[in-house]
């Protein structure tokens, strides 16, 4: 499903003039952002619960440059649902020609933000990622 869909901004690109490592990292985040939205763990609610999920890894690959001007479109999944973690991909294309940018998979944790630790998923959101992992 598709997680991300904006412009690369000037800013995003390094002295080589194409997207910078970080700008990709960067739409992963975001795109994180929006699936456990979805999976209904929103802004709202990590802010009551003190959940949410961080990132603990993450495996990417480069296959194309973009552009300040290119539109960058991600498209977001969930693989796999874990105890305490889940594992995502997310690929990226370019809109003006489809083209496959980059790929990445992560892992992310469910994570108590005050005690600063891994907690299991509960199984509420467990269901919810499950759900979004099915229709993808």
């Amino acid at each position: 499903m598709q997680t991300l869909c904006r412009p690369v901004a000037a800013r995003d690109c390094d002295i080589l003039g194409h997207m910078n490592v970080a700008a990709y990292v960067d739409a992963v985040s975001d795109a994180m952002f929006i699936l456990q939205g979805l999976a209904g763990l929103d802004r709202a609610t990590m802010a009551s619960t003190q959940r949410s999920f961080v990132a603990a890894r993450l495996e990417c690959d480069y296959r194309a440059e973009m552009l300040a001007g290119d539109v960058l479109s991600m498209d977001s999944r969930v693989l796999h649902v874990g105890t305490k973690s889940a594992r995502f991909a997310h690929v990226m294309t370019r809109l003006s020609d489809g083209a496959t940018v980059f790929t990445a998979e992560n892992v992310s944790v469910h994570f108590d933000l005050g005690a600063r630790r891994a907690l299991p998923i509960p199984d509420d959101l467990r269901q919810a990622l499950e759900r979004l992992r099915e229709t993808s």
